[in-house]
């Protein structure tokens, strides 16, 4: 939700001379925000009175806000490519400065960070929609706005990981997890996802440290069970593989970890360890 307010602050900002004469610009600006947040948690949590209030504010004037609006209405309805569409008009838009606020005779533009945000939520939409070159596209252009080491290349390279993992790319997955593991240590919420991509490479020990870290963190997390469950099956450790999707069935009864984990053992118990 940062990101999102973020985007019509700057809009907001670069628009105060376009207010309308009955308030004050800071009246305006705060009245706008709180429209804005309004529409937005509407389009988050009751997709299609967000998308029916955003409509209602584009035939008013509201431009790029209004249209955001209706984009993340679109992807909480699971109309992701339409969503997706939708934002990627916006990048462009903001680029350019169409349906932008005017200031001192010109149209304003997005900068880099801004853009680059947009980028990165097309590119989760895209891959919604399952149109994973689009979505590697997206991506790919967020990472190049933002500086190298920064805290939104972080995020984006996490997105990028999880983008290619879906697309079978494990080695771009775990290099770009390492990465932002590497630059920030405190991030042990993606080590079970480095774990997978890491064991999907064979890079057991790998897989091992960084499942191990991940558990000293998270130790009820039945989805990481899951996977030492799996890790110890495949070097050999039955009995511990054992205990593991055994853990798995006492932290959560039902749901795909639970089912996952009942499978493995009923295949485990039709053969002899």
């Amino acid at each position: 939700m940062q990101t999102l307010i973020k985007i019509f602050s700057f809009i907001l900002i670069s628009s105060t001379s376009m207010q309308v004469a009955a308030f004050d610009g800071d009246q305006n600006i705060k009245e706008a925000e709180k429209r804005y947040a309004d529409c937005m948690a509407l389009a988050q949590n009751s997709p299609d009175k967000g998308i029916a209030l955003a409509l209602e504010w584009q035939t008013e004037g509201a431009g790029v806000p209004a249209r955001h609006c209706e984009a993340v209405g679109l992807y909480h309805l699971g109309e992701f490519a339409e969503a997706a569409i939708r934002l990627d008009q916006l990048v462009e838009d903001i680029r350019t400065g169409r349906q932008m606020p005017i200031n001192d005779g010109k149209r304003m533009v997005g900068g880099a960070l801004l853009l680059a945000d947009m980028y990165d939520q097309a590119a989760n939409a895209w891959l919604m929609a399952n149109e994973i070159t689009r979505a590697e596209t997206a991506i790919d252009n967020a990472l190049s706005l933002v500086p190298e080491t920064s805290t939104q290349a972080q995020t984006y390279l996490i997105d990028r990981a999880r983008i290619a993992a879906f697309d079978g790319d494990y080695a771009l997955a775990y290099a770009d997890l390492q990465k932002v593991y590497e630059m920030n240590s405190g991030r042990a919420d993606i080590l079970l996802f480095l774990a997978s991509a890491a064991r999907s490479l064979n890079y057991l020990d790998e897989a091992r440290a960084a499942l191990t870290t991940y558990l000293s963190v998270y130790s009820d997390d039945p989805t990481a069970h899951l996977e030492m469950g799996n890790l110890e099956h495949e070097t050999g450790n039955l009995a511990a593989a054992r205990q593991s999707w055994l853990k798995v069935l006492r932290l959560q009864e039902a749901g795909p970890d639970a089912e996952a984990a009942r499978h493995n053992l009923e295949k485990m118990d039709l053969k002899p360890e």
